[in-house]
């Protein structure tokens, strides 16, 4: 399955330090791209703009085996964006970057995590694999449901509502010592509803949608059992059964969210072992300005807010400023701020930037922040990263 390594490509980012004058500005060097066999795949740590180094990878990408089918499952963009790029989160303390290579998952195929999602109740399609294909979902009287009028089905459902959404693998490889890589270790993410949304159709093929929220401790005891039985299924392949599993739980956030859910479960399951030790994940994200925000973390609230009104007293064409925190442990872990602004020319956006780099880090001296600086038609202007760690900001202008 696993072919030999070759070198990936880096990027370049230009840097910028403090406020000087952009005659300062220089660009780090690009790797260059080679077909040595003998060669090892180059970290990709350049490309990105937080704090988050990411793994590397295999110049001959190969796709997952169920590509592009989270889509099924997870229909809210940025929880698909935050449950991918949390599991390799949580995958880094047992995969460090250093010797693992990332890959999309192999072994989970389309027909399979589809099974899965069904009901218990309900009949698994055929699907290749050798994976026990039953639903993982709670099951209802489908004979029933079948009858049933269209009140009947839309209590059925608020009674027994679907709570798993969407089964998410990675993979981990290694070197294997003759210029190839084997696999080292698997991660799979659990996604969970926090409110299961339906549609019944009647006899005139006429569709009635409703809602059912669900409870969060009802959710994370069931996400605990699903978890396990997963592991189990998982043990059963042959290439699966010898290498750690890291297994994370992902809550959903309700449609029409302006911040992705998060993860509140995770294990590790040792090499040849079915045995799942669940610990807490204490991870939230959290939108500026927000009412929950001010209640939940005020301090920062409140230096968000000041920071806001410098903008606004310095710059005239002031539209508006929002960010999204991560918090882990009740910390900030990464805040994302995105500006919209109304410019008239190139000049305008060097002054702007270089004023704003100046604020961030007056106010957010500790935290790693990405700014997004716009136009009005939502095209990048600018991008600011600082690091606590590091005295430079990263500092491009498009």
């Amino acid at each position: 399955m696993y072919k030999k390594l070759f070198v990936i490509f880096g990027a370049s980012l230009i840097l910028l330090s403090g406020c000087l004058p952009f005659d300062n500005l220089k660009k780090d060097p690009v790797v260059e791209e080679k077909d040595n066999d003998n060669e090892k795949a180059i970290p990709l740590q350049n490309i990105n703009t937080t704090d988050d180094n990411y793994y590397k990878s295999l110049k001959n990408y190969e796709p997952g085996a169920a590509r592009g089918e989270i889509s099924y499952g997870v229909d809210n963009r940025i929880d698909v964006d935050e449950m991918e790029t949390g599991l390799m989160r949580l995958s880094k303390d047992t995969f460090a970057i250093d010797d693992y290579y990332f890959q999309e998952g192999q072994y989970l195929t389309k027909d399979t995590i589809r099974n899965w999602l069904k009901r218990s109740s309900q009949k698994a399609d055929k699907a290749k694999g050798g994976f026990i294909q039953k639903g993982l979902n709670p099951g209802i009287d489908e004979e029933a449901y079948e009858k049933g009028s269209v009140d009947d089905k839309k209590e059925m459902l608020n009674n027994d509502p679907k709570i798993l959404s969407y089964v998410l693998e990675q993979n981990y490889l290694k070197d294997s010592g003759k210029d190839s890589v084997e696999l080292g270790g698997i991660s799979v993410a659990l996604a969970f509803n926090s409110k299961y949304y339906y549609k019944v159709i009647d006899e005139k093929g006429r569709i009635h949608p409703g809602e059912k929220k669900l409870d969060a401790k009802d959710v994370k005891k069931y996400a605990s059992k699903a978890g396990q039985e997963v592991v189990n299924r998982l043990r059963q392949h042959p290439e699966l059964q010898d290498v750690p599993i890291v297994i994370g739980l992902f809550y959903e956030e309700e449609h029409g969210a302006v911040v992705p859910g998060n993860y509140f479960g995770k294990a590790v399951v040792k090499p040849g072992s079915t045995n799942v030790n669940w610990e807490d994940v204490n991870e939230k994200y959290y939108f500026f300005p927000s009412a929950k925000a001010e209640e939940d973390h005020r301090e920062d609230f409140n230096k968000f807010v000041q920071f806001e009104g410098k903008i606004k007293e310095y710059f005239p064409n002031y539209i508006g400023v929002i960010g999204k925190a991560l918090y882990r442990n009740d910390q900030i872990s990464k805040l994302t701020i995105e500006i919209p602004m109304q410019f008239k020319g190139k000049s305008e956006v060097i002054s702007f930037t270089q004023y704003v780099n100046y604020l961030v880090k007056q106010y957010f001296p500790d935290e790693v922040v990405e700014v997004n600086i716009k136009s009005s038609l939502d095209e990048l202007e600018s991008l600011i990263v600082t690091d606590p760690t590091k005295d430079d900001s990263i500092v491009h202008i498009y």
